[in-house]
Parts: C-alpha cells; structure tokens; sequence
C-alpha cells in the first residue's frame, strides 16, 4: 500500500445553507464531543449540548455556554429540552457505556414505551428507535460526518512504518472476521485483536481499548488490532473512534498494527496520535 503523507478527506461536510444556525448535541464519554463542539463553533453554529449524566466529561461546560443534564432514561426530558431549544437538527457524539443500560437505569414513560416497543437491545435497535422517536418530534438526526470532514480519514498509511505482509494478512483476516461478526451482533462498529491468523478477542460491552488490553494479554505483544464500521444499520448514530487513549491501550500490549475504515472512522489528536505510533513502531493504515 501507498504511503499518503499528506492525506486527503472525504468530503462529508454539507454545507449550512438551509438557514440552521443551531444544532443539539447528545453529548456522551470521550473527547469526541469536545471536538465536535470546536468544529462547529468554527462554522459560526450555535451548539445546545444535552449531556448523559455520569457518562459526559465537566470539561463540556469550559467548551460550551449551554449545557443541559439529564439522565440516560429521561427520553421525555430530551424532546421537550430540543423543543423548548428550538432545535430541529441534532448529532449524538461519544460513546455511551453498555453497563449504564444494566445498572439502576430509570426510565421515564417515554424511554419505556420505547424500550418495551425494541425487539433485542443491539445498537441498531436502540438507536434506530431513538432516532424515529425523534423524527416524530420533528428533530433530524444528523451524520456527524456531516461537519466532520477533516477528522475523517481516506485511504492510506498514516505513519512511517508499513504494514508487514503478515500483518496486511491478519489485517485482511481480521477485517473480514469483525465485519462479518459486526452484522450478526447488528454493532455500528467492532474491534477485534489477532496474530498469526488467529483470533484473540472480539468487542464486546466494554469497549475498544479493554478489547485491545484483553487480546493483548494472550498476545505477548505484536498483536494487530482491526477496528470495523457495518456498511449498514446506525452508524451514522454511533460512529467509531480511535484517539490517544487508544494508542496508548495498543502501546501497553506492545502491538504491532492498527486498521481502521475509510470514510467512516473519526480520527481524534491526530498529529500528536501519529507522532506517538511513529515513536512506538506501530503502523496505522486505513483501508
């Protein structure tokens, strides 16, 4: 594979030209809401961030004048907060923990009409009814890949090391494994850890970076680390993420590789992310 120094993005920003000045943010763990907030402010949009208690970062209040809380079931809450805002256009940023829905979740009359309504709670099921409830209150759900074109990666390497030929196989393998377990499991996005043709861990409800830690330890190191987003389903509501917490989770277990999709996965502290794989050796290709 070519080496793309100076990568090109794609170009998934639609431009503001429907007169929509403010737009609702859902607001989860991570960064990622951070730096969409920053995106959009450079974009003169005024954001209404809705932050998930106990999920969402204080820093958002520094980034942000209007932050509203609410809990994870408080559905009714959340439509009448956008109403009273305005707002008509929403994006969902960060990552919501799959323990929050186990652990003394309350929902309000609307979240539990919506919950008893859900066939299996898979992320295409939950987010998919979330997004036609809003729909019905008149609120779009957008693509964040909408305002987000320069975190957004195209083909190439990004780092100065390659892939070995036995790394592009177990890159192969693994994208092929993940995508295919991606589907049966209906996940907007999976991780999956292997070596040598074989398959060490698989995502499940904890997260990319445990996965990484998980597989790492039968690993020893050099374990290439695949992370896929499904063709179909919810993705634009819950979009895939690597950033620095991620690299260093792949330093810890001394892993070789990194591969992530194309035109789908939202790449975070890029620079200093790349500076960091290029001082560990790990290569960071996306395909």
């Amino acid at each position: 594979m070519k080496r793309r120094n100076d990568l090109n993005y794609g170009r998934l920003r639609r431009p503001v030209s429907n007169g929509v000045k403010k737009i609702g943010l859902i607001a989860g763990k991570g960064k990622f809401p951070l730096f969409f907030i920053r995106a959009l402010r450079k974009e003169g949009r005024e954001v209404v961030a809705i932050g998930i208690k106990g999920e969402v970062s204080l820093k958002i209040e520094k980034e942000i004048e209007k932050v509203h809380w609410i809990g994870l079931g408080e559905l009714g809450k959340l439509i009448k907060i956008l109403k009273e805002e305005g707002i008509e256009e929403l994006a969902m940023v960060g990552r919501i923990s799959k323990e929050s829905l186990f652990t003394n979740l309350k929902l309000d009359d609307e979240a539990k009409t919506l919950f008893t309504s859900l066939k299996d709670k898979s992320d295409d099921s939950l987010l998919g009814a979330l997004k036609d409830k809003l729909a019905q209150a008149g609120i779009r759900v957008a693509d964040p890949r909408e305002f987000l074109s320069p975190l957004i990666p195209q083909e190439g390497m990004l780092t100065k090391r390659s892939p070995s030929q036995d790394e592009m196989r177990d890159i192969e393998f693994g994208k092929k494994v993940a995508g295919e377990m991606a589907e049966v499991l209906k996940m907007s996005s999976l991780t999956i850890v292997v070596k040598n043709g074989v398959v060490l861990a698989v995502e499940s409800a904890e997260g990319t970076d445990e996965t990484i830690r998980r597989g790492g330890r039968l690993a020893k190191e050099k374990a290439v680390v695949v992370k896929v987003a499904r063709e179909e389903g919810e993705i634009q509501l819950d979009l895939p993420v690597v950033g620095i917490e991620t690299l260093k989770a792949l330093k810890e277990i001394n892993a070789s590789c990194l591969a992530i999709d194309a035109r789908k996965t939202v790449l975070l502290d890029r620079e200093r992310l790349i500076e960091m794989a290029n001082q560990a050796g790990i290569a960071i290709v996306v395909r």
